[in-house]
């Protein structure tokens, strides 16, 4: 359910909240102030309510088996100056004098001395609703060049994500002929990740059925991975994902957050198109259906959303990670780790969609949204829907179309894009050498340049050189088995394909 959020507007004198729209599925922030000012040290206590249902922790050995939600925190800040407010800025945050309410959690990024964001989440085994009041994360303000007097407003955010454990985890090593580009074992091509030590050039190898899966190293019968430093996530160490795919409501908030120049660059302006609902103008745009999973975003959209957020992409061995956990490869399995799925064309949507419609699936079978379904029921036609539909109460990892560890729509809806394993991508102009090697892990800073454009320099750029296409999506049957390699080496940065999403991960503290 699409929810509301707060933020505070703190002047000199005087505190007033105001109501912001929510910014995650299922999540609730809201009672932010502002307390415990310290003109000392410059800081303030940024505190607050937060909530969501169907939340969970799991502990215990084997390591590979405990992982829990969270909600990944983070806020932005604007000054009053000169007569008017300033662009939003990222608040840095300090790791120490925060506030876990009873049952709860906290832990910070890998940033330093100062922190983007914070995590809460469960401090042990439970499952259900999670309702903490009065917690709090403490602001650096001094560090962010804000003094004493100015006037300033927060805005606090959170995306609940889910946290993949560390451990070693088997890629697929047993070409089906069903699926194109798996990987497999030729050559001295490893089929397990062991740790997160580099990897020499061409260590993964893959069948060479399509040119989109990378060109890779040809010695006659397969192709293979770029060099992979010991900084590329493979997977082995734990980091977090988001739950769910990115939101039109999300998207929409994101693009209310830039400045004017800023938000145009990142405009789908898609509004009507395959339910696509995000429409209006800076900084009052919105989607009518704000819970939908949002399409009509390019690699550059989403990588923008990361480094707003202070998130990053993930790669595609994390990918193969979230879906199979440490389970043996199943043959031409989904993943929910079985080879079955749902009808594609047997979708009902029951309800209006305000956030509480259900679907009717097949409870016998894997869910997910595929094959160009067009719905009955709900607003009709073809595309993508709520964030998160397939799971209820009493769905199982199958029949909510959930990965080993709990993250949705892993396969159809839109396309996951993230960074690629392959050296070479044969679509690309003259099979130009992609930038996966490059890729390092790095989160987002919580700013964009001023065009509106990532600025970290060692994610895949505004080309989309080693970025890549994971789990299929919504109007095709093709390419959502978790091991199905068909675009993961494809190369395209355009927003027009109704299909294109996607979704944030960031490297556990």
């Amino acid at each position: 359910m699409y929810i509301n959020m707060r933020y505070l507007i703190c002047l000199s004198i005087c505190l007033c909240l105001l109501s912001l729209p929510g910014f995650a599925n299922n999540l609730t922030v809201q009672n932010v102030t502002l307390i415990n000012k310290n003109a000392t040290s410059h800081t303030y206590d940024i505190r607050f309510d937060v909530s969501w249902d169907n939340s969970w922790y799991i502990s215990g050995a084997p390591t590979l088996t405990a992982n829990w939600d969270a909600a990944w925190l983070f806020a932005k800040y604007s000054t009053y100056t000169g007569g008017a407010w300033s662009a939003w800025t990222h608040c840095k945050l300090l790791n120490t004098g925060y506030t876990a309410p009873s049952g709860s959690q906290m832990s910070f990024g890998t940033d330093g001395t100062n922190f983007t964001g914070a995590f809460i989440y469960r401090d042990s085994a439970n499952t259900g609703t999670v309702n903490w009041t009065n917690a709090a994360i403490r602001w650096d303000y001094g560090t962010d060049g804000v003094s004493d007097a100015t006037p300033v407003k927060i805005k606090l955010f959170g995306i609940e994500m889910v946290y993949i454990p560390e451990g070693t985890f088997n890629l697929n090593s047993a070409a089906s002929a069903s699926m194109y580009n798996e990987f497999f074992s030729s050559g001295g091509s490893i089929t397990q990740i062991t740790s997160e030590n580099a990897l020499d050039e061409a260590s993964i190898r893959w069948a060479k059925d399509s040119t989109q899966g990378g060109q890779g190293n040809d010695n006659g019968s397969s192709y293979g991975s770029d060099a992979l430093g010991a900084s590329y996530p493979k997977g082995y160490n734990d980091f977090y994902t988001m739950k769910y795919e990115i939101s039109q409501g999300q998207y929409a908030d994101f693009l209310n957050m830039l400045t004017s120049a800023q938000a145009s660059t990142r405009y789908p302006n898609y509004n009507g198109n395959t339910r696509h609902t995000i429409s209006g103008t800076w900084p009052n745009y919105s989607a009518s259906r704000p819970d939908r999973v949002c399409n009509f975003i390019s690699w550059v959209d989403v990588t923008a959303y990361a480094d707003w957020a202070s998130l990053r992409p993930m790669t595609e061995l994390e990918f193969e990670k979230i879906c199979r956990g440490g389970q043996s490869v199943v043959t031409n399995e989904y993943p929910w780790g079985v080879n079955s799925i749902v009808a594609d064309a047997s979708l009902s949507i029951n309800g209006a969609e305000d956030g509480t419609e259900t679907i009717d699936t097949d409870v016998s079978l894997g869910a997910a949204n595929y094959g160009s379904n067009t719905f009955s029921g709900g607003d009709g036609g073809t595309g993508p829907l709520r964030c998160g539909i397939f799971a209820k109460s009493d769905t199982t990892k199958i029949t909510a179309g959930a990965g080993y560890y709990g993250v949705l729509e892993m396969a159809g809806s839109v396309y996951e894009r993230g960074v690629t394993v392959a050296k070479m991508d044969h679509t690309a102009s003259g099979g130009a050498t992609t930038e996966a090697g490059l890729f390092d892990g790095s989160h987002g800073n919580g700013a964009l340049d001023s065009s509106g454009n990532p600025d970290v320099s060692t994610w895949p750029g505004t080309d989309a050189l080693g970025a890549g296409f994971f789990g299929g999506c919504f109007s095709s049957t093709a390419y959502i088995r978790t091991s199905d390699r068909t675009a993961r080496g494809l190369t395209h940065n355009s927003r027009a394909a109704s299909s294109y999403g996607g979704r944030c991960a960031r490297t556990a503290p």
